[in-house]
C-alpha cells in the first residue's frame, strides 16, 4: 500500500509520466510543382499519408525545407481520406470532409541554418485513427518557389 501513497506523493509534485515516442517515416511532400508561383492559401502539394499508431497526441511536425525559403504553412491533418485540393490553387475543404478533421498544425518557429530551414510545428493533437493512417495536406501562407531538387519533406512525432 505505501508504494500507492508514494507514487501519488510523487505525482502530485509535478512528477511527469513518460511515454514512447513515435516518428513517422521521413517523406518529401507530393504534387508540389516546382518553379511554379504559390500565393498564400494555396495547396501546398497534394494528399499525405502517415503511418501512425491508432490513438496518440502529435507533439511535434516537422517541416525539412531544403530550398531555405521559411515560409509558414498549416497542415490540415484527417482522421479519414478526404478530397484534397489540387497543388497551386485556393485550399478548399468541402463540409463533408471537414468533419474528418482532427485539427491544423501551424509551422510557424524556423531555425534558419543558412542553406537550408527547419520548421517546427507543436500542435499537441490527440486523434483517434482506427485505420492507423493520418490524411493531411499543406496550405502555404507565402509565396513559395521551389526549386526543382529541393522538394521539402515532413515527419510527425507522435505521443
Amino acid at each position: 500500500m505505501s508504494i500507492f501513497k508514494d507514487i501519488l506523493n510523487t505525482l502530485r509534485q509535478g512528477a511527469v509520466v513518460i511515454s514512447p515516442v513515435f516518428y513517422t517515416q521521413v517523406t518529401g511532400v507530393p504534387g508540389i510543382g516546382t518553379a511554379a508561383a504559390y500565393a498564400s492559401g494555396d495547396a501546398f502539394g497534394t494528399m499525405m499519408t502517415f503511418d501512425v499508431p491508432k490513438q496518440g497526441t502529435i507533439a511535434n511536425v516537422v517541416f525539412l525545407d531544403y530550398d531555405d525559403e521559411g515560409i509558414n504553412k498549416d497542415l490540415v491533418l484527417f482522421n479519414g481520406r478526404f478530397t484534397h485540393t489540387a497543388d497551386n490553387a485556393a485550399m478548399a475543404i468541402s463540409s463533408g470532409d471537414l468533419r474528418k478533421a482532427i485539427g491544423v498544425a501551424f509551422i510557424d518557429t524556423w531555425s534558419d541554418l543558412t542553406a537550408n530551414r527547419i520548421g517546427l510545428a507543436v500542435p499537441a493533437l490527440s486523434y483517434n485513427a482506427p485505420q492507423g493512417k493520418l490524411f493531411a495536406q499543406l496550405v502555404t501562407r507565402g509565396a513559395d518557389n521551389i526549386a526543382a531538387g529541393a522538394i521539402p519533406d515532413i515527419f510527425l512525432m507522435v505521443v
